[in-house]
């Protein structure tokens, strides 16, 4: 008896050694290009740590489609391997194709899960893909972290980023005031790390770049000046799209008023997107000279864009978010980002 309680001490020994040692193995799921700007600092951060963790990408949503400017490609200049990558879009221009591709997200999802056998995935922020993401790994028993939960913001964003935080299990939040919405939340206060925003490092650490005036010529002209341009960025409002539309409307009608060179974006794949880039289409934005209109620009590149910036006018994060880092004037347009913390900037507006 003495005998088989030492082995059975050493096999615990064994295995405790074991799994000290063995790897974390972490799963990244990116859908897009703004919430990969969030993730790319962490990705970088584990592989740079091989001997600790076990990077594993996976990639979906609008990623790989033309018409978003395969952004799946940025990851790869990145040099990261991407383990799969799921066509999980299904095109339309309303609510039920959104719904869709959740569902289509989750068809995919489980086999991909079950191969990589990830200790931990993790999530970023508020949207549909992310939802089918945190249902598939919760459902499986895969351990989440999700990252910029217990914000407030307008639209089924809101809705849609509470109901992954209450599906993961650890969570990076960016403000106390978030903080403190997942303790109210009843999430575990043990479970939770006030991060800060994850883009931030990189934001802070690439704002003075000597070749700034090269990368505005680049996407805006030669005789484009500092502080001297407008970058436009509005997606559509899902819970009230023709209203969205009307003001997308109207905001480019004010931009071709104000007679300045203006780097205009696309809209995200979010519903009603297709009908904003008719409506920009029909103004002759894409043949106008004082403008130009992109589908993506790599984000460092971005930021210096934002950062020198005249102002900034649309409806999203990045208004209140990223370009407070830099002090960029900002008009917010809409409900879209309604309760949003921001910095307290004297030229920061909401219409």
């Amino acid at each position: 008896m003495q005998r088989i309680k030492e082995k059975m001490e050493r096999r615990k020994t064994e295995e405790n050694q074991y799994e000290s040692k063995r790897k974390l193995k972490v799963c990244v799921a990116t859908c897009n290009r703004a919430d990969y700007s969030k993730l790319a600092p962490i990705m970088f951060g584990l592989k740079n740590q091989p001997e600790e963790f076990e990077l594993e990408v996976v990639v979906l949503g609008s990623h790989l489609i033309d018409d978003y400017g395969n952004t799946f490609r940025m990851i790869e200049q990145d040099e990261f391997d991407i383990g799969s990558k799921l066509h999980t879009i299904v095109r339309g221009e309303d609510e039920a194709a959104m719904v869709e591709s959740v569902g289509l997200a989750l068809v995919k999802l489980p086999d991909v899960l079950q191969r990589l056998h990830p200790d931990i995935l993790i999530v970023h922020g508020d949207r549909f893909d992310a939802l089918a993401l945190a249902t598939a790994a919760a459902l499986m028993n895969i351990r989440i972290l999700h990252l910029e939960g217990g914000e407030v913001s307008g639209t089924i964003d809101d809705s849609i980023r509470h109901a992954i935080s209450k599906l993961a299990h650890y969570h990076a939040c960016c403000t106390r005031m978030a903080e403190q919405h997942l303790i109210a939340m009843c999430e575990d206060h043990s479970r939770i790390l006030l991060a800060g925003c994850p883009s931030y490092d990189k934001l802070l650490s690439s704002q003075r770049r000597d070749d700034y005036m090269d990368i505005i010529k680049s996407w805006l002209g030669d005789k484009v000046k500092d502080r001297d341009y407008i970058v436009a960025l509005q997606h559509p409002v899902t819970t009230d799209i023709q209203h969205s539309i009307k003001i997308y409307g109207l905001m480019l009608d004010a931009l071709i008023s104000f007679n300045k060179r203006t780097l205009i974006l696309f809209p995200n794949i979010d519903a009603g997107s297709k009908e904003m880039v008719r409506v920009m289409r029909k103004k002759g934005i894409e043949q106008h000279p004082n403008f130009r209109a992109v589908k993506h620009i790599p984000f460092e590149q971005f930021i210096q864009l934002v950062c020198h910036a005249g102002c900034m006018i649309g409806n999203s994060s990045c208004g209140v978010r990223e370009a407070g880092a830099f002090g960029t004037p900002v008009i917010n347009l809409g409900t879209r980002q309604t309760g949003r913390e921001t910095g307290r900037f004297d030229w920061l507006r909401s219409l």
